[in-house]
């Protein structure tokens, strides 16, 4: 996890993208820098960098305007202010033509980290807040609430739209969001924008494999919650130390004696998109989706346990009654709060 102390914050500007005015409103110069907003910015670059719904995307090269245009600023053709400006002005004439896309601030921002420069280009979206406002009426002041239409997110909300370039390798993490677009719902930032082709995400790809595995077991062991808990716990135990999972070794280990349940599992995972034997999933993904299990009863009793407590017999235990009911067991308990 990348920390906001971490990343050093070098330039820093801001373009107004209302298109319920005719005209984006460009800034001339750079912000000037100051404690309160390089932690700001840090802040929200770090979320964005630790986001597991980020994607991974590759330009197309085949004419891509802001490929050009970020190939210009690296070459150092173009400066700063006027790469952002550029930009700017690209993404402003593909709202303007799809009204459903929200206005917002561009910040685009170059920050250094771990000795590599990084651009974060962050689409700060409006919000509707509200707002105490003092009127003078009648010689007297009067207190009143308006509502404020152009907010930004704060330091604990989430930019949904979002990218982190590299601009020694320009490898590029994204956040895009669904938008409908002439009918139909598009990620206008990966396909208008960057023209970029994006692969899953983290969460995406474990939704994925989560997808299938639950698929194989209701298909193969729907009243075996044993062989359910044991399938979840393979799949946590395939996951290497960098969380890269080998898909063919864990359905090995899931469904040794199913051929047919291997298929299943491997043609729903292709029809969810992922295509490849091994995933890496983010540490974030991983505390997610491994810290707590959670059972649920046919008569609506849910409980959630720690995954380490659920791997372990000797302190939890399924028991299949004579009459095909199940029995939960939970052992070596100190105190019940």
């Amino acid at each position: 996890m990348i920390k906001p102390e971490e990343l050093q914050i070098k330039k820093i500007i801001i373009h107004i993208l209302d298109t319920s005015i005719t005209i984006p409103v460009m800034s001339m110069d750079e912000m000037p820098t100051s404690i309160d907003m390089n932690d700001f910015f840090a802040h929200h670059i770090s979320k964005t960098i630790n986001d597991d719904a980020q994607k991974n995307c590759v330009f197309n090269e085949e004419y891509n305007l802001f490929l050009t245009y970020l190939n210009e600023y690296r070459d150092e053709k173009i400066d700063f202010v006027t790469f952002s400006k550029q930009i700017a002005g690209q993404l402003f004439a593909i709202m303007s033509a799809h009204i459903n896309i929200p206005s917002a601030d561009l910040a685009v921002i170059q920050y250094r980290y771990n000795m590599k420069d990084y651009l974060a280009l962050l689409k700060l979206n409006y919000q509707n807040t509200f707002i105490h406002f003092t009127d003078y009426e009648s010689d007297v002041n009067v207190n009143t609430i308006i509502q404020h239409r152009t907010t930004l997110p704060n330091y604990g909300q989430k930019v949904a739209e979002a990218a982190i370039i590299d601009l020694e390798t320009l490898d590029v993490k994204l956040l895009d969001k669904l938008v409908e677009l002439d009918g139909e719902k598009k990620h206008y930032l990966s396909t208008l924008f960057f023209k970029c082709h994006t692969k899953l995400s983290s969460k995406e790809q474990m939704q994925a494999v989560q997808t299938a595995t639950n698929k194989v077991a209701k298909k193969y062991f729907d009243a075996d919650i044993e062989k359910k808990a044991a399938i979840t716990e393979k799949l946590y135990s395939n996951l290497n130390d960098e969380g890269e999972l080998d898909l063919d070794a864990f359905a090995k280990e899931a469904f040794p004696a199913q051929e047919e349940a291997k298929e299943i599992f491997f043609s729903t995972l292709e029809k969810k998109g992922v295509d490849e034997p091994k995933i890496a999933i983010t540490e974030k993904t991983i505390h997610r989706t491994f810290e707590k299990q959670r059972i649920k009863t046919d008569e609506g009793v849910e409980i959630k346990i720690p995954m380490d407590f659920y791997n372990n017999p000797q302190k939890m235990e399924f028991v299949t009654e004579a009459n095909g009911k199940i029995s939960i067991i939970l052992k070596d308990i100190n105190k019940i709060m």
